[in-house]
């Protein structure tokens, strides 16, 4: 499986400490490689998280995990993780799949909603943060 053009891309290894006792990553790491990819796309749109949450007043929660798992990695694998995010209104979605080498360990999305770090209810995604952090629009197709 080839990322799309454009695609975010992180790369690490996996530590042993990650690994179950069966020798693969355990599953809810999978999420944890997630957040910290998130991160470092944050990072290289020129802003850190917490820096975000302070001149925004916004931070994130996770409404939504849909994960495939297709293989297991392994202890010391290096883990590529493509990001491919998008937003409508005040979700933000990270299409993402995750390789070793050539093969697919999982793919799926992460859905984010937009909270008021002062109100904490759920806003827009301003168009000044979609900006910033170079998300494409989804349209609704049904609204089309």
């Amino acid at each position: 499986m080839k990322p799309k053009e454009g695609s975010f891309q992180y790369s690490f290894r996996v530590r042993y400490s990650e690994v179950d006792s069966q020798g693969i990553v355990f599953n809810a790491n999978y999420l944890n490689y997630l957040d910290v990819a998130i991160t470092e796309y944050f990072r290289t749109k020129g802003i850190s998280y917490s820096e975000f949450i302070d001149r925004y007043q916004l931070d994130f929660h996770v409404v939504q995990s849909l994960v495939d798992y297709r293989n297991g990695a392994k202890f010391d694998d290096e883990l590529a993780i493509s990001l491919d995010p998008s937003y409508q209104s005040s979700k933000i979605f990270w299409s993402f799949q995750m390789e070793c080498g050539d093969k697919l360990i999982c793919s799926g999305v992460l859905t984010y909603i937009t909270v008021s770090h002062v109100t904490k209810k759920i806003v827009s995604l301003p168009e000044e943060v979609s900006q910033l952090l170079q998300l494409e629009k989804k349209f609704d197709k049904a609204k089309s």
